[in-house]
């Protein structure tokens, strides 16, 4: 009788985890082939993995980064689009962590400008001639989305700052 219920215990067991495996994999798969980026923490979720903290790249010290602007390797007239860039484009951090940004503007002439521009709530427009940096910091205090760019090279030059609560 033991040998039985254990025996049905295991069984059962396997048919739970290969539905979860089953459900996991059909998700990955819509998630591949509709190029579509959804958030299924109930479905996708490896039980096995320890939780992470740090959620963004770590500086000299916490919530510090180094932001560099990058002309690519691109005839800028024949495409038609400003072929600079942000060498970082995604920053993330929690509500109420002090942020701050080194914005070193790596152009050799001075007339090649770039901003590290944000609306509001983060209101914010640096502005820098070629050679310069700045170092600039602020509070997360919105939880949320946010655009960084330069307003001299879009669409190409742009960023994201997302605030977890």
């Amino acid at each position: 009788m033991l040998i039985r219920i254990y025996s049905t215990s295991i069984t059962m067991f396997r048919k739970n985890v290969l539905e979860e495996t089953a459900i996991k994999l059909a998700a990955i798969a819509l998630i591949l082939t509709s190029g579509i980026t959804l958030l299924m923490p109930s479905i996708i979720k490896a039980s096995a993995q320890p939780t992470v903290t740090e959620v963004s790249a770590p500086g000299i010290k916490p919530n510090e980064y180094y932001l560099f602007t990058q002309e690519l390797n691109a005839e800028e007239e024949k495409l038609g689009v400003p072929v600079a860039v942000f060498t970082l484009t995604n920053i993330i951090v929690h509500k109420g962590d002090t942020v701050t940004i080194h914005f070193i503007n790596t152009a050799d002439e001075k007339t090649d400008r770039h901003t590290f521009t944000m609306q509001s709530p983060y209101k914010m427009n640096h502005d820098m001639a070629g050679g310069e940096n700045t170092t600039f910091t602020f509070k997360a205090d919105t939880v949320g989305g946010f655009t960084y760019y330069c307003t001299y090279d879009l669409p190409s030059m742009i960023g994201h700052l997302e605030v977890l609560p």
